[in-house]
């Protein structure tokens, strides 16, 4: 009696375990999949340099943009004639950023395909310009290098979707891991003719001065969603991207802004829908961010004077 007792109790065990991993399996499975056709949520990134002559030949021979449009100490770029990504600005009086203040840590250009990414890194080698790495982060292939006034930027391919992998909270998972070059060359679609038309601004990358009033700016104020967290950065997005927004505190906290004549990241642009848009005013409203408000856009100050201007796709 007392084994059929014990066996009873067994299966019943067994009975309980199987459903409690069926509930964490469709949970997990639960989580939607970043859809690649997604609208674009970082639109323009403006920065301002030491040498625009300079700066304009970076950007176009070595990284591939074409001019938009070419003004008196402004210029802009874009990888498709119509839409600006990067704007490129002198001002009289500038000076270079000082260490260890609030900023750009980099602004990433996203390309469509991997083909476009071998192409860049072939083209990159044979310029001999220096890069500052590459990482695989499990969600995308990056490179990394600097522009001549040190301003960060990332170039990179989404790897597929469906693959990226999340962690037990819903999180992405990601690291930075070794590049089959070897493997990404081999879909190498030479001559390289720089950025493709379907380029986009993938994500920006913050050096903020604190993490817990950035999360209650971008999430309760903005309504991103986090998607990494842990104790020197912060990883946000929305529509399930991995994220759109990155911020650390590598170089400590408490920074100050630099200067605002320094620089570096003069503001960025993100792209709501108007009821998004909306939504946003009344909660920086409610959580005591001021901002500017223009007919189809507001301009905002993040509490790391992170200058940002959201506007209406």
């Amino acid at each position: 009696m007392k084994n059929k007792t014990l066996i009873l109790g067994c299966i019943g065990v067994v009975i309980v375990l199987f459903f409690v991993y069926i509930l964490f399996i469709k949970e997990e499975v639960a989580y939607e999949t970043y859809d690649i056709n997604s609208p674009v949520i970082v639109g323009e990134v403006h920065l301002i340099v030491s040498d625009l002559e300079q700066s304009v030949e970076f950007y176009t021979e070595l990284i591939g943009f074409d001019i938009l449009a070419d003004e008196p100490n402004k210029v802009t770029l874009t990888a498709d004639g119509r839409t600006s990504l990067l704007v490129l600005e002198t001002m009289k009086g500038s000076v270079e950023r000082p260490l260890g203040t609030t900023g750009l840590y980099h602004f990433a250009i996203l390309l469509p395909d991997r083909s476009s990414l071998a192409n860049t890194l072939l083209h990159l080698a044979a310029s001999e310009y220096l890069m500052q790495g590459a990482a695989n982060h499990q969600y995308s292939d990056a490179l990394y290098l600097a522009a001549p006034d040190g301003n960060g930027i990332e170039i990179y391919v989404d790897l597929p979707p469906e693959n990226w992998k999340r962690d037990k909270d819903g999180g992405y998972v990601g690291g930075s891991y070794p590049i089959d070059f070897e493997k990404l060359i081999e879909v190498a679609s030479p001559p390289w003719t720089g950025l493709p038309e379907n380029t986009r601004i993938g994500h920006m990358h913050l050096q903020v001065a604190e993490l817990d009033n950035s999360e209650q700016f971008y999430v309760n104020g903005l309504d991103f969603d986090i998607t990494k967290k842990d104790n020197g950065s912060l990883f946000l997005s929305r529509d399930h991207y991995h994220h759109h927004i990155a911020m650390n505190t590598w170089s400590g906290t408490s920074l100050p802004a630099p200067p605002d004549n320094a620089r570096g990241l003069n503001k960025f642009t993100l792209v709501f829908t108007q009821q998004e848009l909306d939504e946003a005013k009344l909660q920086l409203k409610h959580l005591g961010f001021p901002f500017a408000e223009n007919k189809h856009s507001i301009i905002v100050t993040d509490p790391s004077s992170n200058v940002i201007e959201i506007t209406t796709n």
